[in-house]
């Protein structure tokens, strides 16, 4: 569904990310699939995409207008409706996530999660 090489660097430091979370993770082995980790821990599991990109993210657009083909990957996954899809975003330039959550009518941007220790710095 997207264009382009996976973002290996990007995946692997959202590994690390998501370890700083306490959550473990599994890679996507299912290439049809359009997902990059399953992140888990004891009360919570989510699957995520990971993008990168080269230019600034507009606070103030819709992301499922920014980012189309990841946005409509996540909803047409085949999880059951309560497995929550994230889509990780960053830019090349920025050394922090922004979390997406992505509903079936609605993207939300995660502005601070306590249980994950979270905060967006991008947060308004």
């Amino acid at each position: 569904m997207t264009r382009g090489k996976k973002p290996e660097a990007a995946i692997a430091e959202a590994k690390t990310f998501a370890e700083r979370m306490g959550y473990r993770w599994m890679e996507n082995s299912l290439e049809d699939l359009p997902y990059d980790l399953q992140i888990f821990k004891p009360k919570s599991f989510r699957v995520v995409k990971v993008r990168q990109t080269r230019y600034h993210i507009d606070p103030n657009g819709f992301y499922d207008q920014q980012f189309p083909d990841e946005v409509a990957g996540l909803r047409l996954l085949p999880f059951p409706q309560f497995i929550l899809r994230e889509l990780w975003l960053r830019t090349q330039h920025e050394r922090v996530w922004r979390r997406l959550i992505v509903y079936d009518l609605s993207v939300a941007e995660i502005e601070w999660w306590g249980p994950d220790d979270y905060t967006n710095p991008h947060a308004r």
